[in-house]
């Protein structure tokens, strides 16, 4: 029986060529269907990849692999397959960030809390100007958005209410997040840094930070118990140091982030 797999990429072709560079073939070897031809978004926010499913050769049937526990997946939604070989990469409290070489790095240290910045009271005129750009943004992706600005001692805090809220915050927060990004970008370019700016619909990033939280509570209970490591699902820099906070204090168990890019997750293992 012909077995698929789904490949993406940002374009139909690139996901070819990066599904022919896996299965060892040419291009014009492989057998596919488009699934979905992707998009670019609006200045990125709402781009989705294009996919492709690609059949795959004919392979001797191989062991069944162990079955999984239900109860573990419901729980936890963790990945309990063995570590890879390659050494992982062991985390303090808080994520390591590249060096910083251009205004977009230096705000997405900021943005994601990657060091602890000076509290500094934002003036009237970056205040304004934070608005007057999530209105932009936002009316430019034909949403009609109420834009309160407010200064806080950590942060500036952009709370958005719309009827529209799941399109705002989008898949985990990743929409939310990019507006965010675009934001920053936007109110510092070729002005000083004062503090980051964070955007919020209807409190979404609370409920997610009480979320991780409670997943990374689990997950170190059953590391405990059962003495083994649990790996959590893949999450963004700032997602990951929630987990690594949370545990922070707790001795009986050590958390690391390993692999890369969108497949960089947490493990929490016994001490």
């Amino acid at each position: 029986m012909t077995s698929f797999k789904e490949f993406n990429a940002s374009t139909v072709d690139e996901a070819v060529a990066k599904a022919a560079d896996r299965l060892g073939v040419t291009p014009a070897d492989l057998s596919f269907k488009v699934l979905d031809e992707g998009s670019e978004g609006f200045l990125g926010i709402g781009a989705r990849d294009a996919r492709i499913e690609v059949a795959l050769p004919e392979t001797p049937a191989q062991a069944p692999e162990p079955a999984v526990d239900d109860r573990d997946r419901a729980s936890l939604a963790v990945d309990e397959s063995e570590s890879e070989d390659t050494a992982p990469e062991r985390s303090q409290a808080v994520e390591e960030a590249e060096a910083p070489d251009s205004l977009s790095s230096r705000l997405s240290d900021a943005v994601d809390g990657g060091d602890e910045q000076v509290s500094t009271p934002a003036s009237e005129e970056t205040i304004d100007r934070t608005r007057e750009t999530v209105e932009a943004f936002v009316s430019a992706m034909g949403l009609n958005v109420r834009v309160d600005v407010y200064d806080t001692e950590e942060y500036i805090a952009v709370d958005l209410a719309s009827d529209h809220t799941a399109l705002l915050i989008g898949q985990k927060g990743e929409t939310l997040d990019a507006l965010q990004h675009l934001v920053n970008c936007a109110v510092y370019k070729g002005r000083p840094f004062t503090k980051r700016i964070t955007l919020d619909s209807e409190g979404y990033r609370q409920r997610r930070i009480e979320a991780i939280q409670g997943m990374a509570h689990r997950a170190a209970r059953k590391a405990v118990r059962e003495d083994r490591e649990f790996k959590l699902p893949p999450m963004q820099s700032t997602e990951r140091r929630i987990v690594h906070l949370y545990l922070q204090d707790d001795d009986r168990v050590t958390t690391y982030s390993e692999g890369s890019g969108s497949e960089r997750h947490v493990t929490v293992a016994p001490a």
